[in-house]
């Protein structure tokens, strides 16, 4: 039974619409929805542009679904709220991080993605700037947090584009290799997490235009391992024709793990948890730790 209080969500989607919207700057104005392929979003005003976050751009990848190509998102009936970033990727915590830090929520269900625009339904096809956050292939996030770089309202708003940021599995969820142990149902396994970025540019492709952005115009782009998922995605041809230019801001990847290696990796990970090759299977059905260990 639900509860009778409010939800943090709630709380804030009630606070702002109650006698108008008030703006992070004050400013009273009506929350924008738009509609999208799956179903109507309720975004913000924040910094002097547009914001949805937390847009689910797949479906569920925890139980069956583990170590497998992203599915489609469910569609939702009314106006969903886009106005919270959505959960990160399972990932160890920064080290970086100062004492205190609270640790973002985490989930395998990590695939929403953010969206930063000057205006909706004014007609106008605006660059799209794809960005996809470093932290090697481990950690990071497309925006959790007062991390001012994952921000996208500044470049919205000073350059006239469409900014997306997004969160795609990470670590063991998305890139740990299990064809040669479980059969072609896992050929893909170690590339998931790259599976989940090309269809985050898929839902960019269908639904862009609606949010003031050019399907036609997209450029990825990346720092640090974010720079490398780009290369990544200039060699993968699922990704051919969901963007139109590139960027790498630095971590250029010229080779990454070839198969041997990667078979490997999941052998001694099997090692490290005491398992034989052939009770591989378990890990599909283990719980996760929010530091991305298998239990």
């Amino acid at each position: 039974m639900r509860s009778s209080s409010l939800g943090r969500r709630e709380f804030l989607a009630a606070s702002l619409a109650a006698a108008g919207t008030t703006s992070a700057h004050g400013a009273t104005t009506d929350l924008p929805v738009v509609e999208t392929t799956k179903g109507r979003l309720r975004g913000m005003h924040e910094n002097g542009v547009l914001v949805f976050k937390g847009v689910p751009y797949a479906g569920p990848s925890e139980g069956a679904n583990r170590f497998k190509p992203p599915t489609a998102a469910e569609p939702w009936t009314g106006v969903r709220d886009a106005i919270e970033y959505g959960p990160q990727a399972i990932q160890n915590r920064d080290p970086n991080s100062p004492p205190g830090t609270p640790v973002p929520p985490s989930s395998e269900n990590c695939q929403f993605l953010n969206v930063w625009t000057p205006a909706v339904g004014d007609g106008r096809k605006r660059p799209v700037m794809f960005y996809s956050h470093g932290g090697g292939f481990a950690t990071g996030s497309g925006g959790f947090g007062k991390n001012p770089s994952h921000d996208g309202s500044a470049l919205a708003k000073s350059y006239d584009v469409v900014v997306v940021t997004h969160n795609h599995r990470l670590g063991l969820m998305g890139y740990l290799y299990l064809g040669d142990l479980l059969g072609e149902e896992y050929a893909a396994s170690g590339i998931t997490g790259m599976l989940d970025i090309v269809a985050g540019l898929e839902w960019v492709r269908d639904n862009i235009a609606i949010f003031g952005g050019d399907p036609g115009n997209v450029m990825i782009w990346g720092e640090s391992g974010g720079g490398a998922k780009v290369s990544t995605l200039l060699a993968m041809p699922g990704a051919h024709g969901l963007f139109h230019k590139a960027s790498i801001e630095s971590g250029p990847g010229i080779r990454m793990t070839p198969r041997e290696a990667a078979a490997a990796t999941a052998q001694s990970l099997l090692k490290e948890l005491g398992l034989a090759p052939s009770q591989a299977r378990q890990l599909l059905a283990s719980s996760t730790t929010p530091g991305g260990q298998v239990v």
